[in-house]
């Protein structure tokens, strides 16, 4: 199965990159990342063209990154600028360098055409960087499931109910009607619930059964950023768009970073407008995350292999099924037009 290449892709949280060599495989694709004596990150191919032993075996000299069977030494555009026991190294001595950049706490790494490379398309969440949103970092979620199969279950609201009911899900939401469209940068799922009972983590959060207004806004980014915007308010008192008593909003941003096939790492962090000051409270929401998640992923990788198991057996659809479907065909086309580009040239 192809992937869309021309695109930014998480690599690692930032906290988990030092001057130790960061072994990952992206898209099929082994790498090596590090982080030079700048302060800087770097990623190249992960093989020394000598003899072949992973660069991620080696360490990291200054800037540069050394193999660690016989020292050959690397600089982050993939040239070889040491060669021990010889005036200069061999030509052609090089291996493929690929642009990193560092946002939200997360490294990210552009795994297509270097020259297509434009910085100013890594995702980035305004409210991440506000003095009045606090944020956390979570975890990476590793599932052994193909990377749609999480953009499928992060366009559906309606499978929290089912999922998740201690936590997301809601019984007066089970039949609230879902909407959906397509956008500039992928689709937007939502689902809008007037005075409706809290859901177990709204409930928490504020401590009160009150009815509340509650809105779900699931934004699936191509290739696999998904933004969830999700919140209540005092019942009659305001929506997502502002204003309510009690009102509570938090953003769950989701990192999908496929490695093969049939392997996925999700890293998350959250993004939340109450409790600023309370250093506890990210953490708190985190472990009620982690019970999502967790589910989840208990769910996802049931169904990667009942579709192994089940190849080219046909699958029933639904009406809530539109919007994931509406994301497949984007993800499709974006494969085909690179196909066709790598084609002509």
């Amino acid at each position: 199965m192809p992937f869309v290449r021309n695109a930014w892709y998480v690599a690692s949280f930032a906290r988990d990159l030092g001057d130790s060599p960061l072994a990952a495989t992206i898209l099929g694709d082994e790498v090596v990342l590090w982080r030079g004596a700048d302060g800087q990150p770097r990623a190249l191919e992960n093989l020394c063209p000598h003899r072949f032993l992973p660069l991620s075996k080696g360490r990291v000299r200054g800037d540069n990154l050394q193999c660690g069977y016989h020292g050959l030494t690397f600089d982050g555009g993939g040239g070889c600028v040491g060669a021990p026991t010889q005036d200069a190294p061999p030509a052609k001595c090089a291996v493929r360098a690929y642009p990193v950049a560092e946002r939200m706490g997360l490294v990210w790494i552009w795994m297509g055409d270097a020259s297509r490379a434009d910085e100013s398309e890594i995702y980035d969440l305004p409210e991440y960087h506000q003095d009045d949103w606090a944020v956390a970092h979570g975890d990476a979620l590793d599932v052994t499931a193909n990377y749609l199969l999480l953009c499928d279950n992060l366009c559906d609201p309606t499978h929290v109910n089912y999922v998740h009911p201690s936590t997301l899900g809601n019984p007066d939401e089970i039949n609230a009607p879902v909407t959906h469209r397509e956008t500039s940068w992928g689709v937007l799922t939502e689902r809008l619930t007037s005075d409706s009972a809290p859901t177990g983590f709204i409930r928490a959060v504020n401590n009160d059964d009150s009815r509340v207004d509650m809105w779900q806004r699931y934004l699936m980014y191509a290739p696999s950023t998904s933004i969830i915007d999700f919140g209540g308010a005092g019942a009659g008192t305001g929506g997502f768009e502002g204003g309510g008593e009690r009102r509570v909003q938090i953003f769950s941003c989701h990192f999908m970073t496929p490695v093969t096939e049939d392997r996925t790492i999700d890293r998350w962090l959250h993004v939340r407008d109450f409790d600023i000051g309370d250093d506890g409270a990210g953490e708190r929401i985190s472990e009620q995350f982690r019970i999502a998640f967790a589910e989840d992923k208990e769910i996802l990788e049931a169904i990667q292999q009942q579709e192994d198991r089940h190849s080219g057996r046909g699958k029933i659809g639904l009406d809530l099924d539109a919007s994931a479907g509406l994301f497949r065909r984007r993800i499709d086309r974006m494969i085909r037009t690179e196909a066709r580009t790598a084609a002509a040239a």
